[in-house]
């Protein structure tokens, strides 16, 4: 072999380094190594997707084209395997599964058919994917799942219990989520979604913290923003129905009833029932604690070596040359810390007005949180170090009031009672 074989063979060996390497770093080559890792966990699924897309890049990359192939037959017959099995049952809603298998295959399918032809790399023999048309399997599934639902729903629906026309909703729901306007489904869900409507009346909170209205009235504050927010949430509304507190007004304003009467549970059954509500909830505040703002601070050195200027000097072959001076500087650093807090404790209680049962008794409680820092330095700022150089330029920050806190600690109170209502609810 003489030099200029030699010269050519190393150059052919470096064109295909560089030619992997390019395939290393690219967008084909990436999106080829996420679906090996799906792959080796056996989510076929996603590799065959991931494996679509990096050959729509570059439809000769060899690596995507031999897994892609694999990757499609391992996927097909996970899923047809999945769907032998669930035939093969005799649960209530199965067909539920059957409609997400189908799904999958579809779209398992219309990934790789608009693919390019594929030949092997070694064999040169035609890798072709089989493509399948799941449509009509699926509008069958579909089909079948809504009718599960549908009678279900009808089932539930002959019962008066509140909790069962709920129940007869949301099945009716689900039919209608498989096939839109699935026989007189929608007309269905209205009628056992109103008759499975909750109706609650949320009564003012006592306020027992001994503050005497301090902070304001905190207690009205926390109901109210509790009310507003459950009622801003369809998803939550979509079995519940909040008493306004206008509507207690005036009942108590019928009634005669005072503000003892308010807070009396016995009183407050007896309005539920006027209102012809479902349940009731009472609560009270029993504590609003504030912790004044605390400052402290503490002072300290920092030091650091930096050019204060250049000269010139002549090295040993009497060249001239520019060297840096450094020196030591100092800055006196005092640096500040300011906190305060706000907490209200309490607790509340669901009752069922017609048989006076305790349903749900919780204690609860609301906290607002407030902390900053900040710096001032004398001496040569250049020696402050980042953060304290951050904190010097941001100056001092003042804390809020105590009213805005207690506000604040309310406002995180009644977004915790409004998330467990919304809970309870659905």
């Amino acid at each position: 072999m003489n030099i200029r074989q030699v010269v050519q063979g190393v150059g052919i060996i470096l064109m295909v380094m560089i030619m992997a390497s390019c395939a290393f770093f690219s967008e084909y080559g990436k999106l080829e190594r996420s679906a090996r890792e799906a792959y080796g966990r056996a989510d076929y699924d996603t590799a065959v997707f991931m494996l679509a897309r990096s050959l729509q890049i570059n439809q000769d990359y060899e690596k995507s084209q031999v897994l892609a192939a694999d990757a499609f037959l391992m996927a097909n017959r996970i899923h047809h395997d999945r769907i032998k099995d669930i035939q093969a049952r005799s649960a209530e809603f199965k067909y539920d599964d059957l409609v997400r298998e189908y799904q999958s295959l579809i779209n398992l399918h219309d990934a790789v058919k608009n693919l390019p032809p594929i030949r092997h790399p070694k064999t040169g023999l035609v890798l072709e994917f089989k493509v399948v048309d799941y449509s009509e399997n699926l509008s069958e599934s579909k089909e079948l799942a809504a009718e599960t639902h549908y009678q279900a729903g009808k089932a539930l629906s002959v019962s008066e219990d509140m909790n069962n026309q709920k129940a007869a909703a949301k099945e009716f729901k689900k039919s209608l989520s498989f096939i839109a306007h699935y026989k007189d489904a929608v007309d269905r869900y209205e009628l056992s979604r109103k008759a499975g409507i909750k109706r609650i009346a949320v009564f003012p909170f006592e306020d027992l913290s001994g503050k005497r209205k301090k902070y304001g009235s905190i207690a009205e504050l926390v109901v109210d923003q509790m009310v507003s927010s459950v009622m801003k949430d369809p998803a939550a509304t979509e079995f519940l129905e909040l008493i306004t507190r206008d509507q207690l007004d005036r009942v108590i304003t019928e009634q005669k009833l005072g503000l003892s009467g308010m807070v009396n549970e016995v009183t407050a059954m007896e309005v539920g029932a006027i209102l012809g509500v479902h349940e009731i909830i009472t609560g009270k505040i029993t504590q609003i604690i504030y912790t004044p703002v605390q400052t402290n601070h503490r002072d300290y050195k920092e030091t650091s070596k930096i050019v204060v200027k250049t000269e010139k000097y002549k090295d040993k072959a009497g060249k001239t040359k520019t060297r840096k001076i450094y020196a030591d500087v100092e800055a006196r650093v005092r640096h500040y810390t300011r906190s305060t807090k706000a907490v209200i404790k309490g607790s509340y209680k669901i009752v069922d007005v017609r048989t006076a049962k305790l349903i749900k008794s919780e204690a609860f409680e609301g906290k607002a949180d407030f902390s900053t820092e900040w710096a001032t330095a004398q001496g040569d700022v250049r020696a402050l170090k980042y953060r304290t150089s951050k904190l010097v330029k941001k100056g001092e920050v003042f804390a809020p009031v105590a009213g805005e806190m207690v506000s604040q600690a309310a406002a995180d109170l009644a977004n915790s009672l409004s998330a467990t209502l919304k809970i309870y609810a659905r």
